[in-house]
């Protein structure tokens, strides 16, 4: 897999989960139901950041498994913030 391919993933899902984070926070946070607008935000996400990944990279499975260890990190990331701001108020 080519560096640049990978940094521009690892940079754009990094992007993707801040703005969704900020939305969350400024907009969602203090509203009924935030967890589950949080949720269609975040699959809407997640659903165009693999789709431009699988546009930017070829189709093997060694890129596969990168875009897929991405996604469970990032995923794991950014609901652990959440959960943990859920949970305070």
């Amino acid at each position: 897999m080519n560096f640049k391919d990978c940094l521009i993933i690892i940079l754009l899902i990094v992007a993707l989960n801040s703005i969704v984070y900020m939305i969350f926070k400024k907009y969602l946070y203090t509203q009924s139901d935030a967890g589950m607008k949080f949720l269609v935000i975040n699959i809407s996400k997640d659903i165009v950041w693999l789709a431009i990944s699988l546009l930017l990279i070829e189709k093997t499975t060694e890129n596969f498994l990168f875009i897929a260890v991405c996604f469970i990190v990032a995923s794991f990331f950014i609901y652990f913030l959440i959960i943990k701001l859920i949970n305070k108020s």
